[in-house]
């Protein structure tokens, strides 16, 4: 995930990248936020999958944010 933010950030112009999750993926909201997402907010109800429903949490990290990050850079590792 670090290696995808630094070269969204690092090497190309984005100035924001978004995920979105259900609330309870566990594994992918640790990730995101281990990778300096934050979150946005919850849409409820929002996913219909195999005929039940899911709220979805929204998250985002913006270039500002990525660039205060004191983890290494992916290119220097």
């Amino acid at each position: 995930m670090n290696a995808l933010v630094d070269l969204a950030f690092g090497e190309l112009p984005m100035h924001r990248l978004q995920a979105v999750t259900h609330t309870d993926n566990t594994a992918a909201l640790t990730t995101l936020a281990n990778a300096g997402f934050v979150q946005e907010g919850v849409r409820r109800s929002a996913c219909l999958h195999r005929g039940r429903r899911y709220d979805l949490t929204a998250l985002s990290l913006l270039r500002t944010e990525w660039e205060t990050l004191t983890r290494p850079r992916s290119w220097d590792l």
